[in-house]
């Protein structure tokens, strides 16, 4: 089977029909990476685009949550967090009191609040609205994927470093892993490489070009726990691989090693990929989705990986060894109903015919 040839045939007909102005594929089996391309451009043929390279860095907005989820999970192997406590023995000023850590990485709290209806605060006033939020359901009953859960773990990630939440990342996750094309809050030089995501007229009067496409996040300074993160392919790759890897970085961690070079216990590999919300709606890891084939396609059971809002997605495929990563500005000029979910779940399909046919 001809991987770039049905790639490159999912991916310019997604251009032709504007599902996306362009596009970088990075499709690897464990070290070897299989193909990796860029197409098109970050605004069609408006003014002011310019063609995707490979080095093209995406507002990956909630791909942001897997990285916060990572850097939780680290405090975890530093016995400096505890999975099963009580959100409020981290932040004393949250009202729910029986919502804890574990319901956060899972989307079980139970808070169901729309945070871009708070993008008018600043980020104290938006922050004193969520510590305030009750649960409308009782915590672990219901799966309601909402920005709060991220934003909550993020704010806990950043008072037990005692940090900001961009350095603590950076120190946790992406120092350690050598992701220096991944930040929050790009600087003005970067600007060349950032694609655009969507115009807005309405709320901010602009383009969105080099800031947090996310309203909440934008009202927090561009940097929450649930989105913020600016990427390339090849940076989410590397971030990708040491979910696969067997055998490195495994070596559990104690709080004084956190910031060396061992990163995430196997044993806690393994259970942020196991579904810890049997029986409801979703399966749904510690930070990951599980087995999700809206964007997965026909992936076996135990494949995880996430989406974004802006078009970005990763995914992982265990029984085959499999990374796929995909990023596309789809709000570009305006967001629109995500039809991209079908081309990211095509081009995981694809990969995967690829794999069985090598065998």
């Amino acid at each position: 089977m001809a991987l770039k040839t049905t790639i490159n045939k999912i991916i310019d007909t997604s251009i032709d029909t504007q599902v996306f102005p362009g596009a970088v594929v990075l499709v690897a089996k464990g070290d070897t990476i299989l193909y990796h391309h860029a197409y098109g451009a970050t605004m069609y043929e408006d003014d002011g685009s310019v063609p995707v390279h490979l080095d093209t860095i995406y507002d990956i907005a909630s791909l942001t949550k897997v990285f916060t989820a990572t850097a939780a999970l680290r405090l975890v192997d530093a016995g400096m967090l505890d999975l099963y406590a009580p959100i409020q023995t981290y932040l004393p000023d949250v009202q729910a009191p029986n919502i804890t850590v574990l319901h956060l990485l899972t989307h079980t709290s139970g808070l169901d609040i729309r945070l871009s209806s708070l993008r008018e605060l600043d980020g104290e006033g938006l922050l004193d609205v969520v510590y305030q939020t009750e649960p409308c359901y009782p915590p672990g009953t219901v799966v309601a994927y909402t920005n709060v859960n991220s934003l909550l773990l993020g704010e806990i990630v950043r008072h037990l470093v005692d940090t900001t939440l961009d350095q603590a990342i950076e120190r946790l996750v992406l120092t350690p892993l050598g992701l220096s094309d991944t930040c929050f809050c790009p600087p003005l030089a970067l600007q060349s490489r950032i694609a655009p995501t969507e115009i807005d007229p309405d709320w901010r009067g602009q383009l969105v070009h080099g800031s947090v496409h996310d309203e909440s996040t934008h009202a927090l300074g561009g940097v929450a726990g649930h989105a913020g993160l600016f990427s390339t392919a090849s940076d989410l790759y590397r971030f990708c691989q040491v979910w696969l890897a067997d055998g490195q970085h495994d070596e559990c961690v104690g709080r004084s090693q956190i910031l060396d070079s061992a990163f995430l216990c196997r044993e806690t590999k393994a259970l942020a990929c196991t579904n810890h919300t049997p029986g409801l709606a979703l399966s749904c890891g510690l930070g990951w989705m599980l087995d999700r084939p809206n964007f997965m396609g026909n992936a076996p059971e135990g494949s995880f990986g996430h989406t974004g809002f802006t078009g970005p997605a990763m995914v992982i495929v265990p029984h085959y060894h499999l990374i796929v990563v995909v990023l596309c500005n789809r709000v570009y000029p305006r967001r629109s109903t995500p039809d991209h979910h079908a081309v990211i779940a095509s081009i995981v399909e694809t990969a995967i015919e690829y794999c069985k046919s090598s065998k």
